[in-house]
């Protein structure tokens, strides 16, 4: 019975030690691009980092180093568009004995891809300039991560359920926002944008060179002066990533040449470089037809309000409320009581600002270690109409494990408001339909004392490290 009793025992143990080193185990993934690497960190966060191999500079020109090459043939999967783009990268692997699964984007059968411009041979590259492709894109590449790490699928189809709200907010925004610019024509120094032209009405004169990054002869040159002389198109745009050197033969009185980022090479690698590096395409075009709509000339879609730390007077803010949680049970300032409170004003269709903001309280409470557990984290909503308690359910569980999701009647939440100073507007752009409104509003954290009495607030911008820091200082 005893022997029995330590073979039961061993054999527990071995499994102990077995399942954890599975579950330590993370997928190795590598990135050639940073928006492709911005959906793919998206998905991984709170998991690992993927590896990106192109921060900056031209993929037609870019070659792997010796570390790169290691980094990818010990990936367990790798994503590059294709030789039409990466074409260095198209002839080093064929050299890289590669462990994993190398999966080349544009071999993609769900994507759209289209035919190059100039020549219908080829494929053009450039399809993540389509937000619906990277939304499929997000889809499948959350497939095989799960498929690799089911022990983390929770993990995975969270971020692939807060990242969807962003992207397909933004395609929102994008293909409203465009067809309410006046129509004017653009004509491209490299044909890149022919996917953006389809999903969002931009109209195009032509380009200058019939493939990206290449060199232009006398006679498209004399071409595209005729073009841009003639009042055809009113701006010209080009490519921060590609050699354009002859702008200048190319200036043209009442044109405006535009610089274009289409790879985010002077963005932060991230899972906001995507629509970031969206609208500033965006931003970019309008501001060349003179106008800035209010849907993509806000910022990030929505505006904050008042964020200043001494916007609110603490002497004057009274932590108190009434409201119900995502369960639809009946909530108060006193039920947390005994707890310091971290509460966050914003909306779940938010298409940034606010998940961005909740991932920072998360991550910062992450960093606090066991002071965290002292702490209750709040997400109060200035939508009600939109955010009843079961959208409110689903949301808060993308965040964090314990954040709690209030709501109420819009009489409910406009008294929170008062108590909190907080301040929100509703924002219908012109043309849009009546439930696509975005929602301005203070986007501080602020923090309540376990009786409840109101300490500090930390303005929007703050980083999780920082807010980590003031929280250990400010939690007794």
């Amino acid at each position: 019975m005893r022997l029995l009793s330590v073979r039961l025992a061993l054999a527990g143990f071995l499994l102990l030690l077995t399942s954890g080193a599975w579950a330590a185990e993370v997928p190795k993934v590598v990135v050639s691009i940073k928006p492709i690497h911005s959906l793919v960190a998206g998905l991984m966060e709170n998991v690992a980092e993927p590896t990106l191999l192109i921060d900056s500079g031209s993929p037609l020109t870019y070659r792997p180093t010796a570390v790169q090459q290691a980094r990818i043939a010990e990936a367990d999967l790798v994503f590059w568009v294709g030789p039409e783009l990466e074409q260095g990268l198209a002839e080093a692997l064929p050299g890289i004995q590669s462990r994993g699964r190398v999966l080349a984007l544009l071999d993609n059968q769900n994507l759209k891809i289209l035919s190059a411009p100039g020549n219908p041979d080829l494929r053009d590259p450039f399809f993540w300039l389509d937000t619906r492709n990277a939304l499929i894109l997000l889809d499948e590449i959350a497939e095989l991560l799960v498929e690799m790490d089911p022990g983390r699928e929770h993990l995975y189809m969270q971020n692939r359920e807060r990242m969807r709200t962003v992207l397909s907010s933004l395609d929102w925004e994008l293909e409203v926002s465009y067809r309410a610019l006046k129509s004017g024509r653009v004509y491209l120094y490299d044909p890149t944008q022919q996917y953006f032209s389809q999903a969002y009405a931009m109209r195009s004169a032509g380009s200058l060179n019939a493939l990206p990054g290449g060199p232009a002869d006398a006679a498209s040159l004399l071409k595209a002066r005729a073009t841009l002389g003639s009042g055809e198109a009113t701006c010209l745009l080009y490519e921060a990533a590609f050699p354009a050197e002859n702008l200048g033969l190319l200036q043209t009185e009442g044109v405006q040449q535009v610089k274009l980022d289409s790879f985010g090479s002077d963005l932060e690698p991230g899972p906001m470089l995507y629509p970031d590096m969206m609208r500033g395409q965006f931003k970019a075009i309008a501001g060349c037809f003179g106008e800035e709509t209010p849907a993509i000339g806000r910022e990030k879609g929505h505006t904050v309000l008042d964020d200043t730390v001494a916007a609110v007077p603490s002497a004057q803010l009274v932590g108190r409320y009434m409201l119900l949680d995502q369960n639809g049970a009946l909530v108060t300032n006193e039920t947390f009581l005994g707890s310091y409170q971290l509460i966050y004003f914003g909306y779940t269709f938010c298409p940034d600002i606010c998940p961005t903001s909740l991932q920072v309280m998360a991550a910062g409470l992450s960093g606090l270690g066991k002071k965290a557990e002292r702490i209750q984290p709040l997400f109060i909503t200035v939508d009600p109409e939109r955010d009843t308690p079961p959208v409110m359910r689903q949301y808060v569980g993308y965040f964090h494990p314990r954040l709690v999701g209030l709501t109420g009647t819009p009489e409910m939440i406009e008294r929170v408001a008062e108590q909190f100073r907080v301040r929100y507007e509703k924002y219908l752009p012109e043309g849009a339909p009546p439930d696509r409104y975005s929602m301005d509003h203070t986007a501080s954290l602020y923090l309540l004392d376990p009786d409840g009495v109101f300490i500090t607030k930390f303005a929007h911008g703050i980083t999780a490290q920082q807010l980590a820091a003031e929280l250990d200082q400010l939690i007794q």
